[in-house]
């Protein structure tokens, strides 16, 4: 490599947007990575519990990033001056929504006969909101280098899975969620650590006193009237998500049925990855194209993305496909036993929601998003009947189908929403 194009090398690694994309990636790497490691190291009983556990705990989490970390990227620069009281605001509010919301998970997973300590169902959600929260903001305020976004993702990595490593043979599902708050607390104190070296925000910052109360209900008014619908398709996109998990668990699957499903959905899981590439890059491209355009003239340009990228993703898919395979066969079929039919479907699902994309961007980009609430609306429907009868007689298998027959219904409801806003307005 000569001199000149070492240069562009160290230009290239150093903007923004390489940053970002290699943040996004060390994150991704740390969900895909912990179900990764933990069905392969903690017993079946103990990576169900975890299972079920962390549903729980995403309802919150979701419910917190969209309606406080989620709006910050586009209601901050437009509206907030005051860069440590807008996120101070949120900061409490994130520690009071999780604090309310905690005591109720708490009784819920008793009664799914998991008993954990209350201060994890509190501290883990509330890390991970704060953790978006910190991130969105530090990519909205341009005063905070990028770089430090990528090294609070790498100490997250590295506490959480060395930690997990050295301590395998003592895998507890308390030991876990130590282990799982210990990484999220650290990644977010190195954070409040360079936002307080940079003075974004004051010691007092860690007081909850106000200038004015107005000031507090106006911030959290314009993100609720920003994100409402955006938080109830993200619940409800839970549901037939996360929700399975406990849905089965109340209708007698197994442990190790429970554990087999959610270890084959991470495997092909690496799907997301590439389906968050591709909003990530398309849909700003959308969105500045269609200013001015007619809907055919946005149908066409859907079409030609269909058309230039159909066999990259079938390319994409088959080699999931193969991966989940052979690493399902190396690592997990002593364990779990067979899984040819179940990954299959899956990879069919994947496959159905990544041809989609241009369809959800391009609603997306013309500014139409409650149909996307009403869509997994009737998905969590599908998922709560079709379950009710699938997963008691089928067990995992019905499980799997059920989560298959949400997505196609899904899928089904936003090419209608499509054609009935796009196709038919020309």
């Amino acid at each position: 490599m000569s001199k000149l194009d070492f240069v562009k090398f160290l230009r290239i690694i150093s903007t923004e947007k390489f940053l970002i994309f290699i943040d996004q990636s060390l994150f991704a790497l740390f969900n895909f990575g912990s179900i990764f490691v933990l069905s392969k190291l903690a017993s079946v009983t103990v990576f169900s519990s975890f299972v079920l556990f962390q549903s729980n705990i995403f309802f919150l989490y979701i419910f917190c990033t969209f309606f406080l970390s989620s709006p910050v990227l586009v209601l901050f620069p437009k509206k907030w001056k005051d860069r440590e009281t807008y996120l101070k605001v949120l900061f409490w509010t994130n520690i009071l929504i999780n604090l309310i919301f905690s005591t109720l998970l708490f009784y819920f997973l008793k009664k799914q006969g998991i008993n954990v300590n209350y201060i994890y169902i509190y501290l883990i959600p509330m890390l991970m909101s704060l953790f978006e929260l910190f991130k969105k903001y530090m990519f909205s305020s341009f005063k905070v280098d990028f770089k430090h976004a990528v090294v609070s993702s790498i100490l997250l990595n590295s506490l959480f899975f060395l930690s997990v490593v050295y301590f395998k043979n003592e895998l507890s599902l308390s030991t876990i969620l130590t282990l799982y708050s210990l990484a999220y607390l650290l990644a977010n104190l190195y954070l409040l650590i360079v936002f307080l070296f940079l003075r974004i925000v004051r010691l007092s910052f860690l007081f909850p006193t106000f200038k004015t109360e107005d000031q507090f209900i106006q911030i959290l008014a314009h993100h609720f009237a920003y994100s409402k619908w955006i938080i109830l398709g993200g619940i409800a996109f839970w549901g037939y998500t996360q929700g399975l998990f406990i849905y089965s668990k109340i209708l007698g699957v197994s442990d190790l049925g429970i554990g087999k499903i959610r270890t084959i959905q991470n495997l092909l899981g690496i799907v997301n990855i590439f389906i968050v590439s591709v909003e990530n890059f398309y849909t700003p491209f959308f969105s500045k194209f269609i200013a001015g355009k007619s809907d055919a003239e946005v149908h066409q340009l859907v079409k030609s993305i269909y058309i230039k990228h159909s066999l990259k993703v079938f390319g994409i898919i088959v080699l999931v496909f193969v991966f989940a395979i052979v690493f399902y066969q190396l690592l997990y079929y002593e364990k779990y036993g067979e899984a040819f039919l179940i990954i299959l479907l899956f990879t069919l699902s994947q496959l159905v929601l990544f041809m989609l994309r241009p369809l959800i961007i391009s609603l997306k980009s013309i500014e139409i998003t409650q149909p996307f609430f009403l869509a997994h609306l009737i998905s969590v429907l599908v998922m709560l009947s079709l379950g009710y009868f699938l997963i008691s007689s089928y067990e995992y298998y019905g499980m799997a189908v059920t989560f298959v027959a949400s997505n196609v219904v899904f899928t089904g409801l936003v090419i209608y929403f499509y054609w009935k806003k796009v196709l038919t307005a020309y």
